[in-house]
């Protein structure tokens, strides 16, 4: 069952999922505070969706209508939406989650006349990169990555 997030009371169904690939007490501290702020945006900017397996959070996904990264190519709160950060758990990858979670989500957005869908994934993640292109995603543009050997790069769809 995928299920929409509707309060910041559901932020530790998010963190369940999150703690999966914390490294560290800080990691898990600084990304409960981006979960906090992204959990304000809920009905006016964005909407969080999570998938529910044997009564426990495995996977979440996020939809951003409007300024993604103030770049009016990855969001313009008309037609074209940027899916962020789909996570699954880390013990279930590879076991079609992640495209689930990715296959529902354009159904979501297509009922909002979202037209076109936008992500950004840094190129070393091959495994979703590989994802998404076998969903149709195609590469558009290219930011710099986290580290000097890394791309992030930008990929669409037209729904």
């Amino acid at each position: 069952m995928i299920r929409k997030i509707l309060d910041r009371k559901e932020i530790n169904l998010l963190l369940s999922i999150v703690e999966t690939y914390s490294d560290s007490i800080e990691d898990l501290s600084q990304s409960k505070k981006r979960l906090q702020s992204e959990l304000d945006e809920l009905e006016n900017n964005r909407d969080i969706y999570v998938k529910i397996k044997d009564d426990l959070p495995v996977a979440m996904i996020q939809i951003i209508y409007n300024n993604a990264d103030n770049d009016p190519d990855l969001a313009n709160g008309k037609e074209v939406a940027h899916i962020h950060d789909l996570e699954v758990h880390s013990n279930l990858q590879g076991k079609g989650i992640g495209k689930e979670m990715m296959t529902f989500i354009e159904g979501e957005v297509s009922q909002k006349k979202i037209r076109r869908l936008t992500l950004g994934v840094d190129s070393p993640n091959k495994r979703a990169v590989n994802l998404y292109k076998k969903l149709g995603y195609t590469v558009f543009k290219e930011k710099e990555g986290r580290l000097p050997e890394e791309k992030l790069l930008l990929m669409r769809k037209d729904l």
